[in-house]
């Protein structure tokens, strides 16, 4: 995972300097996130939509009044 350090860390892994970027492993960069000592670079996961299955529908049916003659013009 790609991560970017926010605040410097070290420990038997190395030493991770803030500001720069690291590819490391999903669980060391979990642990390093969830300790809001770095932030993910990778692009969040977005769930699909749930799929509807539409159905057919029919236009309500409604009255329409009939148009009224035109009239003709004055002369």
């Amino acid at each position: 995972m790609r991560i970017r350090m926010i605040k410097t860390a070290a420990g038997p892994d190395g030493v991770w300097i803030a500001g720069r970027v690291y590819t490391i492993s999903d669980a060391l960069a979990k642990q390093y996130i969830e300790a809001g000592a770095a932030i993910s670079l990778e692009p969040e996961k977005i769930e699909e939509p749930t799929k509807i299955e539409a159905t057919s529908m029919e236009p309500e049916e409604t009255e329409m009044m009939p148009r009224p003659a035109k009239r003709g013009k004055k002369r």
